[in-house]
């Protein structure tokens, strides 16, 4: 399940690099049925990185700082919520600049 959410991640991105808003709305439908089945997907992009972010692989391009932000995101942080117990399925994989 892991390897679709990537897939349909990596396509998202694709769509919104191309501003193909057309397809959007089939994306976000297919991102409900992940929620339904219990998966979230987060996209860290935009966030100011931490190290104690024990959610994320990152690649730190020049000097950490406290502004230092995610400026790139390979793969999503994934959560599969079962009830009430949440587990991380996979780590988000980010450049930081």
């Amino acid at each position: 399940m892991v390897e679709i959410i990537n897939q349909i991640f990596s396509l998202d991105l694709k769509l919104k690099k191309e501003n193909n808003d057309s397809v959007k709305r089939y994306v976000d439908r297919i991102y409900h049925e992940f929620e339904a089945m219990g998966y979230k997907v987060v996209n860290p992009n935009g966030q100011v990185y931490r190290n104690e972010m024990t959610d994320l692989e990152a690649s730190i391009i020049g000097d950490l700082s406290a502004t230092s932000t995610i400026t790139k995101v390979l793969k999503p942080i994934v959560y599969h919520i079962d009830h009430e117990h949440t587990k991380l399925i996979q780590k988000g994989i980010v450049i930081v600049e």
